[in-house]
């Protein structure tokens, strides 16, 4: 009925997309999915397996990764089935494959994800020893009701203090902003509740963000005191679907309780609707109480978010 073999780049990203998207909540593009099957970044650690029909349709879909920057023996692993093909043993098959390469990389702790109201999902991760690790929400904004107005004088106070929203495009893009944006980055990425281990190399930044087919200058928003650059809002977008997404906000230490995250939050929303998305949505951990607050302050809506698992190999 079915059987597995390596992932490959010619025939199978629109069945892994589809795959994929019966899961996620922000559409994943065949684009996307030729990336994954297609870049390899230096160091990294892949496995990906798809479950295949007598016609070689895919019907499921596994993946693994270790990158450069995870903790020693720590993979993140992923099982998926298309609707049609549950319940045929497609998702053990996968499963059991995917151990075997674990195995075979002494892999130690297992990270992986499964959204909050797929009671499926969780009930399977469960079964092979899964446990709930956080809890992240996903929020989304209407923008095409969203009514600036009352933000304005936020914004005028924000520029009288001398920072100013920006984005990478309108510093031109160059190898030192580049540096720069990296650099905000990791600091208010250490910031995020949950955060474990030394964070990205600029290389690996590069290849995760620069070089992906994903990345906007224009939607790369930082916030600037003079030549200081004290806050980053990151906008990915999707324009088949009209959204967005806020991949991270994150604004420095020691210029919080300065409306600047405010300030950066209404720049990534004109960015979206000037690009024409209806919708913004953002993922935030459950501990994060400043930014869920702020969130709801200008409107986000709580949506169905996904739950970060973690096992271990026995």
């Amino acid at each position: 009925m079915f059987h597995l073999r390596p992932a490959r780049p010619s025939s199978d990203e629109s069945g892994i997309a589809s795959v994929v998207n019966a899961f996620e909540q922000n559409p994943v593009s065949v684009d996307t999915v030729r990336e994954w099957l297609t870049h390899g970044a230096p160091g990294r650690i892949s496995y990906r397996q798809v479950a295949v029909t007598r016609d070689d349709v895919v019907a499921g879909y596994a993946v693994s990764v270790h990158e450069t920057w995870n903790p020693e023996g720590q993979f993140y692993a992923w099982v998926g089935v298309a609707p049609a093909w549950r319940g045929r043993g497609i998702g053990s098959a996968l499963y059991i494959d995917l151990m075997q390469f674990l195995e075979q990389h002494d892999a130690g702790t297992i990270t992986s994800e499964v959204r909050d109201d797929c009671a499926i999902s969780l009930a399977f991760a469960e079964r092979h020893g899964f446990e709930k690790d956080r809890h992240l929400f996903q929020s989304s904004l209407d923008l095409e009701a969203f009514d600036e107005s009352p933000y304005l004088g936020t914004l005028g106070g924000v520029a009288e203090a001398g920072i100013r929203v920006r984005s990478i495009a309108d510093f031109g893009d160059t190898p030192d902003a580049r540096r720069k944006l990296y650099e905000v980055n990791a600091i208010t990425d250490q910031d995020v509740p949950g955060w474990i281990g030394p964070g990205l190399s600029f290389e690996e930044f590069n290849e995760w963000v620069y070089v992906s087919e994903w990345y906007r200058p224009d939607g790369q928003l930082l916030a600037a005191d003079g030549d200081r650059w004290v806050g980053i809002c990151a906008v990915r977008l999707y324009p088949d679907a009209c959204l967005a997404f806020n991949v991270h906000t994150g604004v420095i230490r020691a210029y919080r309780k300065r409306h600047v995250a405010v300030a950066l939050k209404l720049a990534a929303i004109r960015y979206a609707r000037n690009q024409g998305a209806r919708s913004l949505s953002t993922h935030n951990d459950s501990m994060n109480g400043p930014m869920l607050a702020l969130n709801r302050k200008l409107g986000y809506v709580p949506e169905p978010g996904r739950y970060t698992l973690r096992g271990t190999m026995t």
